[in-house]
């Protein structure tokens, strides 16, 4: 609870710009609650608690919160420290006792509080936006275990369930893959610690990919620091399992997603240039997304010849055999990264070339939408500012708006970014692009 506390603190100030208009910053925060800098990360992290009552209020209206953190602070101040694994085996220890000494037998006041709280926690909805309890979890554990196949999961089988999310993260909107995802990555967590280190590195495969996909998702829904985070557990992962290939791809597909997040697209540079100087002369699924990533990035900067000359590279290099496919690399990659930079380069015919190219070989709706999204951005590169935008607010008001992530919105974003700042006031189509973009926020 102690580290759920934490975690749920960090997102709140993560996701303060998006709930309330303006940053707020570790120091902003210490500077409104009384606490040093370093307390605060101490606290975010899990290894401290607040001292009080009014210390938790002061952080939840610090961090307008609306009562979140106040309501969850009384279980948090009892369980604290406390694993998830030890609850449960206290839990059980009392219901054996509770059946062996027949039904008048008493609980144990410390375990039987513990379980009262938890259920309290449940009544005020707060485990119900937790997939671990929502959905039964717990109990489906408790059941394997009675059967004694907890460990049946194979690594095969693994695989199969990170092949699963990468078609779903592809094909459905990401609000709808978040949560069960993050019940395997539990899963996966319990079959980890269990296993010896000799044997972990396929598993630890498994954790770098599943990893991988859940930033994937939480970019797409816009928890932008929560998903950094990710990013860095899948790194760990890739590197814990030692295998250079998914190493590689974690990087170069991080490199990918941070391009719609607030991360400078000199970042980006660093990061694609790593992941493909680690790939050792292969050829694989990771370089191809670092050099698209790379040339994409050269692109928003304008360095518009590099980024040609990497595009250059990337389709010369899609004529030979990709080693690990599987990880979603396709052909429609190129197409994607062509599409990119020749609009941001403000290459019409080219840029059109490559969107039917897309659109004739890719089903996902996250690229066909970018990519009619990449021909406003080359039609207000071009001058055509008025029509650019309409066509952007045609984009976006014809789409669900469960698939509206903030990958596609980003993208909407930037398609004002082609009209100068003087000449906006003056579009007749503005009002209904911002119309669109704000409908679009409030989903």
């Amino acid at each position: 609870m102690a580290h759920y506390f934490g975690a749920l603190i960090r997102d709140l100030r993560d996701s303060y710009e998006i709930r309330i208009g303006a940053p707020l910053t570790v120091a902003q925060l210490a500077a409104r609650t009384g606490y040093s800098a370093s307390m605060l990360g101490s606290i975010e992290r899990g290894e401290s608690l607040p001292e009080s009552g009014s210390r938790v209020q002061a952080i939840d209206d610090a961090l307008r919160a609306d009562g979140q953190l106040r309501k969850l602070w009384p279980v948090v101040q009892r369980l604290g420290h406390r694993t998830l694994d030890e609850l449960a085996t206290a839990t059980n220890r009392t219901i054996a006792s509770y059946r062996e000494n027949g039904n008048g037998g008493a609980l144990p006041q410390g375990d039987d509080m513990e379980r009262r709280e938890l259920f309290q926690l449940a009544g005020l909805g707060l485990l119900a936006q937790t997939p671990l309890f929502g959905s039964g979890e717990p109990v489906r554990q408790a059941i394997e275990r009675v059967l004694n196949t907890a460990d049946g999961f194979t690594v095969d089988d693994w695989h199969l369930t990170c092949a699963d999310y990468l078609h779903a993260v592809l094909t459905r909107p990401p609000a709808t893959v978040r949560d069960d995802l993050v019940l395997d990555l539990a899963a996966l967590q319990q079959v980890l610690a269990r296993e010896a280190p000799e044997r972990a590195s396929e598993l630890q495969r498994a954790a770098a990919w599943l990893s991988a996909l859940h930033a994937n998702v939480l970019t797409r829904l816009g928890e932008y620091g929560a998903a950094r985070r990710w990013w860095t557990t899948a790194r760990h992962a890739a590197d814990s399992s030692g295998d250079t290939d998914m190493k590689v791809w974690v990087r170069g597909t991080e490199a990918v997603f941070g391009l719609y997040a607030p991360r400078s697209p000199e970042a980006i540079l660093t990061l694609a240039r790593h992941a493909q100087s680690l790939a050792g002369g292969r050829l694989t699924a990771g370089v191809m997304k670092a050099l698209g990533a790379e040339a994409q990035a050269l692109a928003v900067l304008g360095r518009h010849q590099e980024a040609r000359d990497r595009l250059r590279h990337l389709e010369e290099l899609s004529g030979r055999e990709v080693e690990g496919e599987k990880y979603g690399w396709k052909g429609a990659g190129v197409w994607f990264t062509a599409s990119w930079v020749h609009s941001y380069g403000g290459r019409t015919e080219a840029g059109r070339e490559a969107r039917d190219q897309l659109l004739a070989a890719s089903p996902c709706y996250q690229n066909a939408t970018n990519v009619r999204l990449h021909e406003a951005i080359s039609v207000g590169t071009q001058g055509g500012h008025n029509e650019a935008v309409q066509l952007a607010t045609q984009v976006v008001d014809t789409l669900d708006p469960a698939y509206r992530s903030h990958m596609i919105m980003h993208t909407a974003r930037a398609v004002l970014d082609t009209v100068p700042t003087e000449k906006r006031a003056t579009l007749p189509a503005l009002a209904d692009y911002r119309a669109a973009i704000d409908a679009s926020a409030s989903n």
